[in-house]
């Protein structure tokens, strides 16, 4: 009798277990990325030789949701529309990248201006990155939700002197060329 009991009860649960998981469906995200900022972490690296510039360690990471999780590129993704376009050592195809990353600089106004490293605007890709494929290619396409962390070493004296007070404007692109919204890193006051 308790036998009889237990499997009823092991057949009562099953049956909910299934009810409950046909009633998730998978989450409703836009086919464009969208990304929230989380952290940033500066980490002055230590110098071997007093007379070299010290280097900050930045760490960016943010959040993302993506409909159809098509985020990230391989190594092998080099044809158009994402394909190396360079003139005198500078990318001009902005499809090159997928994370897209903008220095920004307190002025005495107090307004954070873009930050651009030698001065020619429309120079594409100063502090850009590409990120890799965060699904296989056997993988199905669909909903996708995680972080990205994202690393970049700034030598202070060039571009960034003690003193300055920066942060990043972010946003990433999927291999649809669907640009994400643009999102803003919290500051911080660069150290001697």
């Amino acid at each position: 009798m308790a036998m009889s009991r237990t499997l009823h009860l092991g057949l009562l649960f099953a049956l909910l277990c299934a009810a409950v998981s046909s009633c998730i469906s998978p989450p409703d995200y836009p086919d464009a990325p969208r990304i929230k900022f989380k952290e940033l972490e500066v980490v002055r690296l230590p110098r071997s030789d007093p007379r070299e510039q010290a280097i900050d360690s930045d760490t960016i990471t943010i959040s993302f949701e993506d409909g159809d999780g098509d985020l990230g590129l391989n190594p092998t993704d080099n044809m158009a529309p994402y394909n190396d376009v360079s003139v005198n050592g500078k990318q001009t195809n902005p499809n090159y990248f997928n994370y897209y990353i903008q220095a920004q600089l307190k002025n005495r106004n107090g307004q954070f201006v873009d930050y651009i490293l030698d001065g020619s605007n429309g120079e594409v890709g100063q502090y850009n990155g590409r990120f890799p494929r965060l699904t296989t290619e056997a993988t199905k396409e669909g909903p996708l939700k995680g972080n990205l962390r994202y690393n970049l070493g700034l030598s202070l004296g060039t571009p960034f002197n003690p003193g300055d007070e920066i942060r990043f404007r972010i946003s990433i692109r999927d291999r649809a060329l669907n640009l994400s919204n643009e999102i803003f890193t919290e500051s911080y006051v660069v150290k001697p």
